[in-house]
């Protein structure tokens, strides 16, 4: 950094326009910026990945502990539970079935047992898409429902939910729930085909925000009244890819011209974070507000890349191809699938 360059920072620093910090770098100190929209320079991450299965998920979510996901191969697919902190060959098999492949998957306690909820489908003898659970500590998979053919359950993410009373999921035409225990599936709300989907939020406990193409909206968990035009939350640029729904606002990315890129609704203005070429796949955030500690997933071809955008630490580097998921825990650990298996940085 040159002189004239540090003393403009301190001037910022002392202005109270940024706040500084500093990290070494090939032997070097660099500075780095908290408000990253003041600076374009992207620094690698301190800390390098690490595996925690080469298995290539097709569903995942983590719990306070554990990691569940689902996987497939030419004989079948499985239900598996690891714990955060494992390494490869740990992982245990809760369910497997011939000839299946399975989707996301979610969890509950429901009468004092918790079992994983997910999506499943037979691609050879393809009568539908089905939800199905199984006990968490292993055992029989029971269906719960077949929900029909409008799902991509294998280039779709994070596109069930769950409040612990029911599920919900989006499909080619509508949002849709039904009661966690099986029952009638209900309507909530018709969107536009958007296949893969860009997933579905369950924000502040009571209404689910999702895409419909490039509108973002929301509708309460309950259902309502009024039309989906007059409960949109942002309109994006165009197709959206992937969405993340915090307390007070709404992140997304989009097939725009700056795809790549992040933005969040917060209060009526859209803030916009510098990303890498390619489209979003997943977004996470540290905590239940925007802001603090930010990740998000951007795939070009056959590979992606992993974007942090941290207090203190503004990055980016190449992971895998396919890749979705990213979930930055209450410590500030990140978490990733992708083509080569289940991945975490550990900060």
């Amino acid at each position: 950094m040159s002189q004239i360059t540090r003393f403009v920072v301190l001037l910022w620093a002392a202005a109270g326009m940024v706040q500084t910090s500093y990290s070494q770098i090939n032997g070097e100190w660099k500075t780095i910026l908290d408000v990253h929209s003041l600076s374009n320079e992207v620094l690698p991450a301190p800390a390098q990945d690490t595996f925690v299965s080469f298995r290539k998920p097709d569903g995942l979510i983590l719990s306070e502990g554990n990691l569940y996901f689902t996987s497939h191969d030419a004989a079948g697919a499985t239900v598996w539970r690891t714990s955060q902190t494992s390494i490869p060959g740990q992982e245990t098999v809760l369910y497997w079935e011939q000839g299946a492949q399975f989707g996301d998957i979610v969890f509950a306690k429901v009468d004092g047992v918790f079992f994983g909820y997910f999506f499943a489908e037979t691609p050879k003898n393809f009568t539908g898409v089905t939800i199905k659970r199984v006990p968490l500590t292993g055992g029989t998979a029971t269906v719960l429902a077949n929900i029909g053919d409008e799902m991509d359950i294998e280039n779709s993410h994070r596109n069930l939910v769950t409040d612990g009373a029911n599920l919900y999921w989006q499909d080619g035409s509508a949002i849709r729930k039904m009661p966690i225990r099986g029952g009638a599936i209900v309507k909530l709300d018709p969107v536009h085909p958007n296949t893969p989907t860009a997933g579905i939020e369950l924000q502040n406990g009571s209404r689910i925000v999702y895409a419909s193409f490039e509108n973002i909206r929301f509708v309460p968990t309950s259902g309502s009244n009024t039309s989906p035009e007059s409960r949109t939350i942002v309109v994006a640029a165009n197709r959206v890819t992937a969405l993340h729904a915090v307390s007070n606002g709404t992140y997304w990315g989009d097939q725009g011209s700056d795809s790549g890129l992040l933005h969040l609704r917060l209060a009526g203005v859209t803030i916009t974070l510098p990303g890498p070429s390619g489209i979003v796949s997943s977004i996470s955030t540290k905590g239940p507000a925007a802001g603090g500690s930010q990740a998000w997933t951007v795939c070009s071809g056959d590979s992606c890349r992993l974007r942090l955008v941290f207090p203190g630490l503004n990055s980016s580097m190449l992971i895998g191809g396919g890749a979705f998921g990213v979930t930055v825990t209450p410590s500030g650990n990140v978490f990733w699938g992708d083509a080569a298996g289940l991945h975490q940085k550990v900060f």
